[in-house]
């Protein structure tokens, strides 16, 4: 009885090793995202607008934010909600796309490791019932 026992415990140490390396994994992986250049802020996403001229319409676009994280044109004292990218293909239009791309994958990082660390506390959980039953089955020895 106690091999089997000594076995459940040694799985869970396993699966729980497993688990610490995937989230360094994926950690490693954030801070190599973050390296790689700019990330947008949490909760930002590009707005195309227009804007009639003396010769037409035209298409702008804008780093919009839900909160005022980006510096101000007007006064760098003060942040706006909003970052002037202009037109498509522009190098600030370009870098806000990758600033994007990057916000997003780290993001899904950053859900994938609240998933793991959700594993590890049912783990946990399913240690301590492991131990409690293993505890259980040493009272009854000992009493017989």
């Amino acid at each position: 009885m106690s091999q089997k026992i000594s076995s459940d415990q040694e799985d869970i140490i396993t699966r729980a090793d497993f688990l610490a390396a995937l989230m360094s994994n994926l950690e490693r992986e954030i801070k190599q995202i973050t390296s790689s250049g700019e990330v947008a802020p949490k909760d930002s996403w590009i707005v195309r607008y227009q804007v009639k001229g003396k010769y037409g319409v035209y298409w702008y676009y804008k780093l919009q934010s839900s909160s005022a994280v980006f510096p101000s044109q007007r006064d760098n004292k003060k942040l706006s909600k909003y970052r002037h990218l202009g037109k498509p293909g522009s190098s600030a239009y370009n870098d806000a796309v990758l600033a994007l791309a990057r916000r997003a994958k780290i993001d899904a990082l950053e859900r994938m490791i609240n998933t793991i660390k959700q594993g590890w506390i049912d783990l946990y959980e399913e240690k301590e019932k492991t131990e409690n039953k293993n505890n259980k089955h040493s009272r009854q020895k000992s009493a017989n």
